[in-house]
């Protein structure tokens, strides 16, 4: 496929301030890779004065390697609006972060943050070996080894701990694995061999071998399983001391993933949309279920992240191609569904790019 030599982007984006980016389906091609090219392409964008930010259902830390890649400079070093770092909505828009690298600032040694801050989840305990293997060796991922630092925490939105409970509770009656999202961690119990095959594929699509934390390194699952029990938080005790989740995710077959999306939907919510008590996400890939606060979703985070730095809502261009991505587009100034994308989001985008993310779609709107 011949591409242009002049992305057109360029002519829509000077009317906006900033560019908002999903990342798988999206930013990443089907591999779950940033290419050089678009990562190239972002650079040059970001040169120009316009702010690029990723809005994810990941958590910061399974963004860390794309962030590091870009390895964007600065904007306060070009007299830009924002006060500075790369502007991150992760979790689904439950949290959003302001993202230093020390390869552009000693802003982190002189403000003192840390590679693990924020102000609403206690540090990371010390990691230890696990079901999955050693896990004391040092960390290639760049927030824990402090490649990348969080400047700040723009915000915040965990589950209520009566919410945790009840996920976690179905989740175990359903024979799913849970992922805890607690900071940069992720807490997991695992009582079969498949769930711990669900954890180990989600660790490799999202590059989070070393950010899972097993709450039981025993493999004796028959042994485990009578102390899985409400008063222990179905063997979850342990990170719930700690905090509540920024959202937790349901692992589960790619078969099964729209029934047991229907049975969150149903013992949760009552099946109402109104006065839900939780937002329950399918997963993309399809192989997961995501639950959150009810008022968090992407849309959701992307205001509260503009508020946050002073971009109006009415000069974002975001991009997606996922359910979780409808509020996202919706109140954006201009909502872009990829080519790839899911029906119900081009039903509701301003425009659907020609191109997928395989074809390097964003580059070629």
């Amino acid at each position: 496929m011949e591409q242009p030599t002049t992305p057109t982007i360029g002519i829509k984006t000077r009317r906006f301030g900033m560019i908002a980016l999903d990342l798988d389906g999206t930013l990443l091609n089907s591999k779950h890779e940033l290419t050089d090219e678009t990562a190239s392409y972002l650079r040059r964008l970001h040169g120009k004065g316009i702010i690029v930010a990723i809005a994810t259902g990941r958590s910061a830390a399974c963004t860390a390697h794309i962030i590091a890649k870009l390895n964007l400079a600065l904007h306060s070093q070009s007299n830009s609006r924002e006060k500075g770092g790369f502007p991150l909505v992760c979790s689904n828009g439950a949290r959003g972060l302001r993202v230093i690298s020390k390869s552009y600032s000693d802003l982190g040694r002189r403000s003192g943050c840390q590679n693990l801050a924020s102000s609403t989840v206690p540090d990371a305990p010390r990691r230890s070996n696990t079901a999955i293997g050693d896990q004391d060796k040092k960390s290639t991922n760049p927030f824990l080894n402090g490649t990348l630092m969080v400047d700040e925490e723009l915000f915040h939105t965990p589950l209520s701990m009566s919410l945790t409970m009840k996920t976690l509770a179905l989740a175990h009656r359903l024979g799913c694995v849970t992922n805890y999202y607690l900071d940069h961690m992720i807490y997991a119990v695992v009582r079969s061999d498949d769930q711990l095959m669900f954890t180990r594929r989600y660790a490799n699509l999202t590059g989070s071998e070393d950010l899972y934390f097993y709450l039981n390194p025993n493999q004796n699952y028959e042994e485990n399983e009578r102390l899985y029990t409400e008063d222990n938080y179905f063997g979850y005790n342990d990170a719930a001391n700690r905090g509540s989740p920024s959202k937790l995710l349901v692992l589960c077959s790619a078969e099964h993933v729209d029934e047991i999306t229907r049975i969150f939907h149903q013992e949760l919510n009552g099946g109402k949309e109104n006065g839900a008590v939780a937002n329950i996400i399918r997963g993309s890939p399809p192989f997961f279920v995501e639950v959150l606060c009810p008022e968090v979703h992407k849309g959701h985070g992307l205001k509260k992240l503009c508020q946050k730095i002073g971009v109006p809502l009415d000069q974002v261009v975001a991009f997606g191609d996922g359910d979780n991505d409808i509020e996202f587009l919706q109140l954006a100034g201009w909502g872009v569904a990829m080519k790839n994308a899911r029906v119900l989001l081009k039903d509701v985008a301003d425009e659907i790019t020609e191109w997928s993310n395989d074809e390097v779609g964003l580059l070629l709107l």
